[in-house]
């Protein structure tokens, strides 16, 4: 089967006949792709939205597809926001936001940490990367990325529960999350939370998690921890199909 190229339209009418094509989409779909009349694309709205259709190119340059098939894709029954404490490179936050899309969240939110070199600047560049990750994985719900001024103001918003990173600290025994339609991943700058942070997340009812012994960038325990909650939920298949032996592989 041949690969089904994938279109963003914040827009997309699923009673038209048609749909329009412009912009960056147009010029990816002529330029980029070179895709001809006939060939099937799909085009997805962020909200769980697809259309299956045919592409056309007009010769006045206009780009749409006509309508085949228009599927409503359910989204995934725990919305998982990660609360990442801001990082000091644009380009560290922008692989945040592409592999939380590719992942399945709902929501990153940064925020200003006290050990946050520098205060957030909200980029264009977020939408952006959110977008071409969806449209390469196929995934069909867009995450809402934005920012607050602290950890205090995102917990004062979060009505939910939440699991925070902690290098040195896991859950106590017997102690578990009961997620409902929402879940928040709390992982902290590349100084690591600070004190006065981690008694305010522990507070609010955070739960506790370790990653192991290895200390990990920011941007790498985001999306451990995120990889875990989503496998946890069954958003990423049944697993490896791996025997391990009675003891540990990783006895000396």
């Amino acid at each position: 089967m041949s690969h089904l190229h994938r279109f963003y339209s914040e827009t997309l009418d699923a009673e038209s006949p048609y749909i329009e094509l412009s912009g960056d989409e147009a010029h990816h779909a002529v330029r980029v792709v070179r895709l001809h009349t006939g060939d099937e694309v799909s085009v997805f709205d962020g909200k769980g939205l697809e259309v299956i259709g045919a592409f056309e190119a007009g010769k006045d340059r206009s780009v749409r597809v006509r309508v085949k098939q228009t599927i409503r894709h359910k989204p995934p029954r725990v919305g998982i926001t990660l609360a990442v404490g801001g990082l000091h490179r644009d380009k560290t936050q922008e692989e945040v936001v592409r592999h939380a899309a590719e992942l399945g969240a709902a929501r990153v939110c940064f925020w200003d940490a006290d050990h946050t070199q520098r205060p957030i600047k909200h980029s264009p560049r977020w939408r952006k990367a959110a977008v071409e990750a969806c449209k390469q994985c196929g995934r069909f719900y867009l995450p809402v990325v934005d920012s607050v001024s602290s950890l205090q103001a995102f917990l004062e918003s979060h009505n939910g529960p939440s699991l925070i990173a902690l290098l040195d600290e896991d859950a106590p025994a017997g102690q578990h999350v009961a997620p409902t339609d929402r879940l928040a991943l709390i992982v902290g700058p590349e100084g690591d939370f600070s004190d006065r942070e981690r008694m305010l997340a522990l507070a609010a009812g955070a739960v506790p998690v370790s990653l192991g012994a290895a200390v990990y960038r920011s941007e790498v325990a985001t999306m451990l921890l995120m990889t875990l909650a989503a496998y946890t939920l069954g958003e990423l298949g049944p697993g490896l199909p791996l025997d391990l032996p009675p003891s540990s592989l990783c006895e000396p």
